[in-house]
């Protein structure tokens, strides 16, 4: 069986990215590093923020539903 073969423009990448310096992260090319690190989300809401953002919404005309899916709550009120 026969490894397939690597496209021309990822080669032509590869060869690019080593004549980089490193990135912090050891990688010389941003695509190999990860979009987000593991572990929990550093943007958040407070219960607070997330009252107001609901609260924001409903002004706006959102439904009960729209605020439930979007938000991820049982009843859309805060």
């Amino acid at each position: 069986m026969t490894p397939p073969e690597i496209p021309a423009g990822l080669r032509a990448r590869r060869r690019a990215a080593g004549r980089l310096p490193p990135l912090p992260c050891g990688h010389r090319d941003p695509l190999l590093c990860l979009a987000a690190s593991p572990g929990p989300s550093t943007y958040g809401l407070t219960r607070a923020q997330l009252a107001a953002e609901v609260a924001r919404c409903r002004v706006q005309g959102w439904s009960a539903v729209d605020l439930a899916a979007r938000f991820g709550t049982r009843q859309a009120a805060p």
